[in-house]
């Protein structure tokens, strides 16, 4: 069995350490370090937990995150307190506010009402991963649920899918998909229900191992992969081909230990170092 360059992996997250305890999506260059992101501080902090590694500047790590949060308790963006509230959780913490919970019922509350008066003219706007209302409503069930609170809000109606038995705006894929299941196993709906999504994701399957976003697309990528093999865990399915997906995972290493997004070329990020080792993890081998 292949394994990873951990030694390197390891290097590659850590020296995207900031002063501020954040961590950023460069290495300073010239002495100069890049800003600091929540986003890049939970990819960072996940990759070392799953890895096994202790988190170094603990302390300064959590006065960054806890200063993310407003005075007031709330966050930025749904996003925002979606990576911090996790971040957090890697460290034994949890937000010393919780005014952002009813902002996030709230976009619970919208979805469900949105749809209801419009139905598919709601979804039928372009597909975008960073604000559809699948990831939006995947934040705010997610972040409710870890925190151990209950989901109050009704999200029976996102147990739709599309004929094909997929998840998307105008068609299925693979992102979208992950999203919805995501959401409705943090509000204890039964995904037994949906027969046929597990055969959509298997479809959107590549020969040579990973998945792409809908089937027949080429190549397949590496957030791609993960969402269609964290998609199958949800759905309790088995996952063929594993040591062809965990050889696909592996040529995504870059020289420098971080992974890329394409199987041929592309800079390392903590966000695909991220997807491939929990892909990985997931897959039921030990990472290292």
């Amino acid at each position: 069995m292949l394994i990873i360059d951990r030694k390197n992996l390891v290097n590659f997250v850590k020296c995207r350490l900031n002063s501020d305890g954040g961590y950023s999506f460069s290495y300073p260059l010239f002495g100069v370090e890049f800003p600091s992101s929540v986003l890049e501080t939970y990819y960072a902090l996940a990759i070392l937990s799953i890895l096994g590694e202790g988190i170094p500047a603990r302390d300064r790590t959590l006065a960054y995150l806890k200063d993310i949060q407003r005075p007031d308790g709330r966050y930025d963006s749904p996003g925002v307190a979606f990576y911090a509230v996790k971040s957090l959780l890697l460290l034994g913490e949890k937000p010393e506010k919780l005014a952002f919970i009813e902002q996030l019922r709230g976009i619970l509350r919208e979805f469900r009402i949105f749809n209801e008066q419009f139905g598919g003219e709601f979804f039928s706007a372009d597909y975008d991963t960073s604000g559809s209302p699948f990831k939006l409503v995947y934040y705010a069930s997610k972040t409710i649920a870890i925190l151990g609170l209950p989901i109050k809000e009704d999200l029976g109606w996102l147990l739709s899918p599309n004929n094909d038995g997929g998840f998307g705006v105008g068609r299925s894929e693979v992102t979208a998909t992950y999203h919805a299941l995501t959401a409705l196993s943090s509000a204890g709906c039964d995904l037994g229900k949906l027969r046929n999504t597990s055969l959509f994701i298997e479809k959107c399957g590549a020969a040579g191992g990973g998945y792409s976003s809908i089937p027949g697309s080429i190549p397949p990528y590496i957030e791609t992969t993960y969402f269609a093999i964290g998609a199958l865990k949800l759905l309790r399915s088995k996952i063929t081909g594993k040591e062809k997906h965990w050889r696909f995972i592996l040529n995504f290493q870059n020289n420098d230990g971080g992974f890329r997004r394409s199987p041929y070329l592309g800079i390392s990020t903590l966000c695909n170092s991220y997807y491939a080792i929990k892909a990985l993890s997931i897959l039921g081998d030990e990472v290292g």
